[in-house]
């Protein structure tokens, strides 16, 4: 039995390791592409949170631009004297 398989290895060693390489070659494809992927979603998520951010700061920006001012304004402004 041991002849057998040794002999086997011996006259298609160089076939079993190209089809190795190809398999690995294959899987390692594969994982690049996933995770080429996932780099590509968190860049559209982190794309779309800067946009929404920038909007908010805006939006403050103008809030803070068109309020009144005085102590009645500062007083409006704080979130405690809002409860």
């Amino acid at each position: 039995m041991i002849a057998a398989v040794k002999a086997f290895f011996t006259t298609n060693a160089l076939r079993v390791a190209a089809w190795c390489m190809a398999a690995l070659s294959f899987l390692g494809i594969l994982l690049a592409a996933r995770r080429a992927g996932r780099n590509a979603e968190r860049v559209d998520a982190l794309e779309t949170q800067s946009e929404n951010v920038r909007k908010s700061h805006e939006v403050q920006d103008k809030n803070r631009s068109t309020l009144a001012d005085g102590d009645a304004a500062e007083r409006l402004r704080d979130k405690w004297s809002r409860d």
